[in-house]
């Protein structure tokens, strides 16, 4: 067989799989739902001091090092971070949403909203503290490469979602037992 048959070939199977590669994820969805509860021994208003600040969210969350700008009003609806920073990429997140001490809604939108996310907490009083609920819902867009990681999502930023739930706990209790009430 001729080199330039078998050059040949070898492109042509290489372009077909990278065709078939592209489709596949262009067919997967790219619509992804994470969500985990955690028991926090700190009262709703505790918690509560803690997720509607947009600023207090580097406290106990994974932010970005580089190029952060806290803007809108200190707490509640419009409290935001934006980040330009060569890990996270450019991005927004935003307070949408406040119902003092029980609901903060919040949406994300990294690369010009190219990812966006939509996400809640929700705080419920215990007899010993708080039982906090976190949902996010997120898109990854038209991005064939990311149909592939949107079905590994509630594995992935789960476990995100859960060593955050760690730090909040470890803040809101330490916040609770240095009170001097």
């Amino acid at each position: 067989m001729h080199p330039y048959r078998i050059a040949g070939l070898v492109l042509g199977a290489f372009a077909l799989l990278t065709g078939g590669f592209l489709v596949v994820g262009l067919l997967l969805p790219s619509g992804w739902t994470a969500e985990r509860t955690a028991l926090i021994g700190a009262p709703p208003e505790t918690l509560f001091s803690l997720v509607e600040a947009a600023e207090r969210w580097g406290e106990w969350t994974p932010s970005p090092d580089s190029g952060v700008e806290i803007f809108g009003p200190e707490a509640g609806p419009g409290s935001g971070r934006r980040w330009d920073d060569p890990g996270y990429g450019q991005g927004e997140f935003v307070i949408v949403e406040s119902e003092p001490p029980e609901t903060i809604r919040y949406t994300v939108e990294v690369e010009g909203g190219s990812i966006r996310i939509e996400g809640a907490l929700r705080i419920e009083r215990t007899p010993a503290g708080s039982r906090v609920h976190w949902r996010e819902d997120g898109h990854f867009g038209w991005n064939p490469l990311l149909g592939y990681l949107a079905g590994r999502m509630d594995e992935l930023q789960g476990a995100q979602m859960e060593a955050s739930l760690a730090a909040l706990q470890r803040l809101a209790e330490s916040e609770v037992t240095s009170s001097p009430d």
